[in-house]
């Protein structure tokens, strides 16, 4: 492996480039130019990702990781050892240790590999487009996600997400008639069902096997002839839920209509698969001990699970406690054990007969 002058310059142009989510675009491509320069083979896909790849090894490793952030600007700087700037953490942060630590190996440790560098628009937003875009395109042999976990953590898991809008209308009527019911009843009593069932199972069982429901929006109103109610829900699930029948249950409510916006199932690893081990002797040569984390919100790993059943984890350097934050910012120490560990995973990650 080959010595790197420490620098946070190139993650420092990464976040001074403003991208929250739909406005990606001009990053993007600013972001596959400067790969190019640096060696890189690299381009923007039909959704605006940029990809990019180096060596031709038959075993492919993707990077997974989003070039987007939370909207908010938050004025980039060097203090103290930290470099502040919306996307530090979450998670240009991971974006630039990925790229500097496939640049750190040297030509016997990328013997036989292929770096797959996917950054991935809209992941801060329900649909994270450009995750679903990647996962039908490419099919790697190993998996790292970009998200903050500590330069000497793993995340092993990510609850899945059921997220609903859920509408009912009727015919307008005067609040005294026989049986009359305004339409935001219907909308709570599918709450209060969803609710009970969600206290029920989450009775006794880990938070990470929970399912934790949240009444996100709530609107009601009415036309001449009309009115209606409406409502946002998510849920975070467990990895024995199942998204559908929740769902299902939110319908069942008589005349309320159900709108799925999104159904990810929860995602985890034992720890014990090749990548998992990579990873654990990498910090241990750091003379750090590895810390195995499990997380309630969910990441791009959720959306690539079902189609690359492949030894998948998520790791970069920062403190994810200061994710969307106002103060968001990560320590140059930090970043540089994060880039150092994961250049030794990669070296360590053998390649495919």
């Amino acid at each position: 492996m080959r010595a790197r002058e420490k620098t946070i310059e190139f993650l420092k142009w990464m976040v001074e480039q403003y991208s929250p989510s739909h406005h990606e675009q001009a990053f993007s491509r600013a972001l596959a130019e400067r790969l190019e320069q640096r060696g890189w083979r690299a381009h923007t896909d039909e959704v605006g990702n940029t990809i990019a790849s180096m060596g031709d090894g038959d075993t492919c490793i993707a990077l997974l990781g989003h070039i987007d952030t939370v909207p908010g600007e938050v004025p980039v700087r060097i203090e103290d050892g930290r470099l502040f700037g919306r996307g530090t953490v979450d998670a240009k942060g991971a974006i630039g240790a990925f790229i500097e630590a496939v640049e750190l190996l040297d030509a016997s440790e990328r013997a036989g590999k292929k770096f797959l560098l996917l950054g991935c628009v809209e992941e801060e937003v329900a649909i994270t487009r450009g995750a679903f875009h990647v996962r039908e395109r490419y099919r790697p042999d190993f998996v790292i996600n970009g998200e903050p976990s500590g330069a000497h953590a793993l995340t092993i898991g990510y609850k899945g997400l059921v997220r609903a809008e859920l509408e009912y209308r009727a015919s307008r009527r005067h609040t005294a008639s026989r049986d009359y019911r305004a339409a935001a009843e219907h909308l709570v009593e599918a709450w209060n069902a969803l609710r009970a069932r969600c206290d029920e199972w989450n009775s006794e069982r880990p938070l990470f096997e929970q399912d934790l429901p949240s009444l996100t929006s709530f609107q009601t109103g009415s036309t001449d002839t009309e009115e209606w109610a409406r409502a946002s829900i998510n849920v975070r699930t467990g990895p024995a839920t199942d998204g559908e029948q929740l769902l299902s249950l939110l319908g069942s409510v008589p005349g309320v209509s159900v709108k799925a916006l999104s159904n990810k199932g929860a995602v985890s690893t034992d720890g014990n698969d090749e990548l998992s081990r990579a990873f654990k002797k990498a910090i241990r040569e750091r003379g750090a001990r590895p810390t195995l984390r499990l997380k309630t919100g969910t990441s791009d790993w959720n959306t690539v699970a079902a189609a690359w059943q492949v030894p998948t984890l998520a790791y970069g350097p920062g403190d994810s406690s200061l994710d969307h934050t106002p103060h968001e910012h990560i320590g140059l120490d930090e970043y540089e054990e994060g880039v150092a560990v994961l250049s030794r995973v990669l070296a360590l990650l053998p390649t495919r007969p």
